[in-house]
Formats: C-alpha cells, sequence, structure tokens
C-alpha cells in the first residue's frame, strides 16, 4: 500500500487537531495509503519536541523550510497564523507537495490568488480547513437540496457566537491586530458559516456590513467609549446580508462577545418544498420540515445521523460526532483525493479564496456603509 509522509507546521490548537485527525481518520474509512505522521515543526524547540512525543509524530524540528525540501516528505499542512500561510504554501507547492491549509487561507486575497495560481501550475491537490461543512447533518441537507426534496433555496440564516472575546483580552495577541490576525469574529468564525451557505446555495455575489469593536471591544477589554474599529484592531462582531447568484437571500452574524455561548454555529435554510434547522451544539442531528406534508401533522421532526447519511462515523445514531469526527473526515477527503483523483466537492485553494473575497467585501461595506460586489468563484 502507498504510504504519504505528512509534515505539519505549527505545534499549537489546530496542529494538535489536526494531529488527532490524523491518527483517526483511518478508522472510518478506507483511504487507499498509509498515512504517516512523519514530522512536526514548530519554531519553539520546546513546544516542537513535546507536541511530536505526545501527538505520535517520528520526528519534531523547527525550521519547515528544511523540511519542505525534504523529498521523503509528501504533505504539507500548515497550521501556522495566516500570515504566514503565503510563504509556507509556495514554498511546499514549489516543491511539489500536496498542501493542506488552515483558514483563512490568508489575511489578503492577492495573497490567496498566488497561491491558486502556485496550486494550479505544480498539479497538485490542496485542501483548505473548512471543517463544519463536514458535518454529516449539513453533508445531507446539501444532498436534500442536491435531489430537489426541499425544492428552490429561498433565504439562509447563520450565525456563529462565542464568548471568546471576554477573556482572550491581550491587544497584543496575533489574532487581535489586522496586521497578524487578518480579522477578528467575522473573518474567524463567521467564515465557517459562510462556507456552509455557499456548500449549500452556491456563491455569494455581494454584501453589506456592520461590524463592531473596541467599544464593545471584548477583544481589547470591554469599553462604552468607542464605536469604530481602530486602524490595526479586529472586529468583535458582526452582522452581515447577502444576495446569492441564484437569488436567494442571506442573513449573517458572528460576536466573540456573546455571553454563554461556548461555540455555537446555527443556521435555518427556508427552501420553497420544505426547511432545515442545524445547531453544532445538537450536531448529531438535524431538523426538518416538508411544505407537503399533512396540515394535521407539519412541522419540524429531528431527523439522527448514521452513516446512512453523508461521512457519517458511527454507525448507531446518537454515538456522538464531534470535532476531531468531522476533522477526520475532511482528511479523508484530502487523501483519497491524493490516492484516487476523487472529485468529491471540497474546499480547496479557489474556493477558499472566493471566502476570503466574501469576507474582503464585508470588511469593506462596513467601511464604506454600502453594498460591495463579490467576484465570481471558478466553479460558477
Amino acid at each position: 500500500m502507498r504510504e504519504l509522509n505528512v509534515a505539519i507546521i505549527g505545534g499549537g490548537f489546530m496542529g494538535q487537531a489536526h494531529s488527532l485527525a490524523y491518527a483517526v481518520g483511518p478508522l472510518g474509512a478506507d483511504l487507499g495509503a498509509t498515512v504517516r505522521r512523519a514530522v512536526l515543526v514548530d519554531n519553539d524547540a520546546a513546544v516542537a519536541q513535546s507536541a511530536a512525543a505526545r501527538l505520535g509524530w517520528a520526528e519534531w524540528a523547527t525550521d519547515w523550510r528544511e523540511v519542505v525540501a525534504r523529498d521523503d516528505i509528501d504533505i504539507i499542512d500548515i497550521c501556522t497564523p495566516p500570515q504566514l500561510h503565503e510563504e509556507i504554501a509556495l514554498a511546499a507547492l514549489a516543491a511539489g507537495k500536496h498542501v493542506f491549509c488552515e483558514k483563512p487561507i490568508t489575511n489578503i486575497s492577492t495573497e490567496a490568488e498566488r497561491m491558486v495560481e502556485a496550486a494550479r501550475a505544480a498539479g497538485v491537490v490542496t485542501q483548505v480547513g473548512f471543517n463544519y461543512r463536514h458535518t454529516p447533518a449539513i453533508a445531507f441537507t446539501r444532498r436534500l437540496l442536491d435531489e430537489g426534496k426541499l425544492g428552490v433555496p429561498l433565504q439562509f440564516r447563520g450565525t456563529y457566537l462565542q464568548e471568546t472575546g471576554f477573556y482572550n483580552t491581550d491587544p497584543n495577541r496575533w489574532r487581535a491586530r489586522k496586521a497578524t490576525g487578518g480579522s477578528g469574529a467575522s473573518g474567524d468564525i463567521g467564515s465557517h458559516v459562510v462556507d456552509a451557505a455557499e456548500y449549500l446555495l452556491g456563491d455569494i455575489v455581494r454584501v453589506n456590513a456592520l461590524l463592531r469593536s473596541k467599544g464593545a471591544g471584548a477583544e481589547t477589554g470591554w469599553r462604552d467609549d468607542a464605536e469604530r474599529i481602530d486602524d490595526d484592531l479586529i472586529d468583535d462582531g458582526g452582522v452581515w446580508i447577502c444576495q446569492f447568484a441564484s437569488g436567494a437571500i442571506g442573513t449573517f452574524a458572528a460576536s466573540s462577545y456573546s455571553s454563554g455561548r461556548k461555540n455555537r454555529l446555527f443556521f435555518e435554510l427556508d427552501a420553497s418544498r420544505g426547511a432545515v434547522e442545524f445547531d453544532w451544539n445538537s450536531r448529531e442531528e438535524f431538523r426538518v420540515s416538508y411544505v407537503d406534508e399533512a396540515t394535521d401533522h407539519r412541522g419540524f421532526r429531528t431527523v439522527h445521523t448514521n452513516t446512512e447519511h453523508p461521512d457519517g462515523w458511527w454507525r448507531l445514531a446518537g454515538l456522538g460526532t464531534g470535532y476531531v469526527e468531522i476533522s477526520a473526515i475532511q482528511f479523508q477527503k484530502f487523501i483519497r483525493a491524493i490516492v484516487h483523483g476523487d472529485d468529491v466537492e471540497r474546499p480547496d485553494f479557489a474556493h477558499a479564496l472566493h471566502i476570503q473575497q466574501v469576507m474582503d467585501a464585508v470588511a469593506e461595506s462596513a467601511i464604506t456603509g454600502e453594498w460591495v460586489d463579490v467576484p465570481r468563484s471558478e466553479r460558477s
């Protein structure tokens, strides 16, 4: 069986999550290859050594350039802050490596464009970590739409809410500055909802947004004396509306100052023949309603997912689908694309570029107060 050697760059939270996903991925599917956790790289030697030992990596290193240049490495997995993504990805692509990159693909769309062109020239497989779309309930919603059972999509309402901003108050954190973090709640967590929306409804073509920071500024400590975003401070929350290429409309909200919300991604989708409701906090299930049901029992029913649903992990419904499972599912698709050339839809660099263009338009609209058009993606 073919062996694929992975090098992961970044030993922090995402590096650890990816490590677990590589470990359990083969349990849920026949990948057609053995995935070997070859090298974990972090610029802090102590972090690299400790993480490699705990997470099952054969080696550790501190110089990503040396690792990228190694002939025995097949895959580079980038889990660094986003301002480093382009340099690492371009080097990996030039070396002929397949590349998995955490989201956002970059902080700036022009950087992402260069990454897309380099990936196309290299002819390798790329993927970006929009992992929530791989939740079986969301994937099954896509199937219902593809099969026409929900009819024509009309409206999407999505939110992603956390309370992290109340506790992560250091203004010098890399996530707290535009130069390193790129964007705040809108881009960091709101982009996951945008990805889910585009996965289900297709391209967003224009947006109108309001973002808020440093007055509602949970990321820099709560204050009441400021209303707008500092030149180098990220947003802590925002709302935006959109229009899809299909004519459907959408509303979004993202916040890191929602007390009591640990990690809630929620959406409702209305269509001409039915509706779906999904809540990540009850991610093993979704709720669906059909217009043509008898009026005496029309309403939402709760469906628990299992292996009969796309990417279902456990045969017995109710055993639980968690963050590690959906991360493992995304790597299963990535590895199968490398080994078999599977054309299953997954968020590659080109798709991630379009998500970044949507989020750039959200940021621009928040400044101008105007509608901002979004470039059409390659798939449209």
